[in-house]
């Protein structure tokens, strides 16, 4: 079948470049995705295909569809690299890339089989979207990410992409640690949908990113030069992102001004800014006398905003408590020198523990007395990762 096999090279390029708002597609493509060869947008057809290959849950096989489909949005849709996309999906790398190719040629078979019109209408496309970014969200309510990590790798994929039109992206002063509660995923991808929806209008000139913090709140700003538009288009993608992630947008223009060394009129540059929520850490003070406990929650909470702070001493909870106080406390029962129970009790009676958030954790099942005595949450040992992480947050978030 020649014209399937140019036909799934020309897929493959393209969803290699999906994000590339330089990159034009092999005439081969169009038809299927029910395109005109002038249409300029394809990109986004090529995504709502993808979402096509999520299954019902009355199809055949569900779950191996599902995987397929996530596959594709991970690795072209979120332009995460292979390692990534392998952990997020908790698979190998070498399986993923099976997965990978199977995935193409299954969305490949879709589009060389199914005519254009039965591609999906927007509206479900729109559905499909917030389902996913929903689910982004709320698998990782305690999540952060570096804000300045984060653009960088942003600059490092899209600066050759669009050096290729005549475009220059740099990265600015970039702070290490603002941290943002927003997944990382989900800014990547809303940086990367931000500079390339405005780099769509630019043929050449140059783009900055920088980022900042001012008390609770990051800002990320973009700044072109010279000024494309006085505000972005809409866009149901980006106006999605920044809906799930709670992102306010704004975009200024300024006029030519003279250099303040060489006198000289600058180009009239705009600036888009990003204003995001600072996810400042929450600290938890775990008491348990069994230290090697410690360690392991301190990796179950590793990229979230807790921060775990250890007492193998339960006498001392009382006095740490007015040192570091805490934000939650992890309350051990089976203590060698003190009595956990009298020790909740305790706290429920100081005056910084009385709203305290306290979760019991402990492998004697007694959480109806943990409760009654003013426990806020009880964690049944041995401690997983999603126990313990789901505790926190129902008990901060």
């Amino acid at each position: 079948m020649p014209g399937y096999e140019n036909f799934l090279e020309a897929l493959q390029a393209a969803l290699n470049h999906l994000n590339d708002p330089a990159f034009r597609p092999r005439p081969e493509l169009y038809q299927p995705l029910g395109l005109a060869p002038s249409t300029r947008d394809w990109a986004e057809p090529l995504r709502q295909a993808i979402h096509r290959l999520k299954p019902t849950a009355d199809a055949p096989a569900p779950e191996r569809g599902n995987r397929l489909h996530q596959v594709l949005v991970h690795r072209y849709i979120y332009s995460e690299t292979q390692d990534a996309a392998a952990e997020k999906l908790n698979i190998t790398a070498r399986h993923l890339r099976r997965e990978q190719n199977d995935a193409v040629q299954a969305l490949a078979q879709l589009l060389w089989q199914e005519p254009p019109a039965a591609a999906a209408p927007p509206d479900d496309w729109s559905a499909q979207l917030r389902e996913e970014l929903t689910a982004l969200q709320r698998g990782t309510p305690a999540a952060v990410t570096d804000a300045s990590e984060t653009i960088q790798r942003v600059v490092e994929l899209l600066a050759p992409v669009l050096a290729d039109s005549g475009v220059v992206l740099r990265g600015g002063a970039l702070r290490p640690g603002l941290a943002v509660a927003v997944p990382t995923t989900g800014l990547r991808q809303l940086l990367v949908r931000a500079i390339t929806e405005w780099a769509r209008h630019l043929t050449s000139g140059q783009l900055d990113i920088s980022a900042s913090q001012a008390e609770r709140e990051i800002f990320i700003r973009i700044t072109g030069s010279p000024a494309p538009m006085e505000h972005l288009p809409g866009d149901p993608l980006l106006e999605e992102l920044l809906s799930q992630f709670d992102v306010a947008l704004a975009v200024e223009q300024a006029g030519e001004q003279a250099d303040k060394q060489t006198g000289e009129q600058t180009s009239p540059t705009t600036r888009l800014t990003l204003r995001l929520n600072a996810a400042p850490p929450l600290r938890v003070l775990v008491v348990d006398d069994n230290a090697d406990l410690h360690h392991f929650y301190r990796r179950f909470v590793a990229n979230t905003r807790y921060q775990i702070i250890s007492l193998t001493d339960g006498e001392k909870l009382l006095e740490t408590l007015e040192e570091v106080q805490p934000d939650a406390v992890v309350l051990d029962v089976m203590l060698p020198t003190v009595d956990g129970w009298e020790l909740l009790t305790q706290l429920r009676q100081h005056p910084l523990g009385r709203r305290l958030p306290v979760l019991v954790c402990s492998v004697i099942q007694e959480e109806a007395l943990a409760r009654a005595l003013g426990a806020t949450g009880y964690i049944r040992k041995p401690v997983g990762r999603r126990s313990l992480l789901q505790a926190l947050n129902d008990a901060l978030l």
